[in-house]
């Protein structure tokens, strides 16, 4: 369980791939078994984002890849890594924006978001500015201007035509974000006083 484990992680984290090349007789061993790989099998390159050099079975799709290792020659790129661990990308943490008063003065905010890279299913979040400056090879990233403050109107419409934008490259962005997310109307301002209005009729 453990080598599977092991073989999804190399095969999700890859920066690049050479895939369907052919063994030659003695080029690898096996890793689990140590015992040589037959001649004039599949098998595929893997360029990790950590700067490491894999070499796994079969291409991207087969289900039962195993680890393979080349005999006696270490890749330039495998020895780097060996002499200079590089460290760990840290993983975007999810931050919802928490605009302050100076911010709902300006009006508009910055909003930073990311989404893991490899799987369009995967859930989009709200990260830091932080997070986002920093960011791991193995997220997609995007920032955006988000209407906070101003006439109820115009703040919807504005912030429905940013959405509108964004679903083209991010779909499932309407399931963390509506027009009126993080809006506050203006002290006094007819939409304060109808939201008064509101919170009264229902207290």
């Amino acid at each position: 369980m453990k080598i599977k484990k092991q073989i999804q992680n190399i095969k999700i984290n890859i920066e690049r791939t050479i895939q369907g090349l052919e063994t030659k007789p003695q080029e690898f061993r096996y890793k689990r078994t140590g015992g040589f790989v037959k001649p004039n099998q599949i098998y595929s390159i893997y360029y990790t984002f950590d700067k490491r050099e894999k070499y796994l079975t079969g291409v991207l799709e087969t289900s039962n890849s195993k680890i393979i290792e080349k005999v006696g020659i270490k890749s330039i790129l495998n020895r780097y890594a060996e002499v200079k661990p590089t460290s760990r990308q840290p993983y975007p943490k999810t931050t919802p924006a928490n605009p302050n008063e100076s911010d709902y003065v300006i009006g508009v905010i910055d909003r930073y978001f990311a989404r893991v890279g490899n799987d369009t299913n995967k859930p989009l979040f709200e990260v830091s500015i932080g997070d986002f400056n920093n960011q791991n090879n193995l997220y997609i990233y995007f920032q955006f201007e988000w209407v906070i403050s101003g006439v109820k109107d115009a703040v919807n419409r504005i912030n429905s035509v940013t959405m509108g934008r964004l679903q083209l490259n991010y779909p499932n962005i309407n399931q963390v974000l509506f027009p009126l997310q993080l809006w506050k109307p203006a002290k006094n301002s007819p939409d304060d006083v109808e939201n008064k209005l509101e919170r009264l009729k229902t207290s």
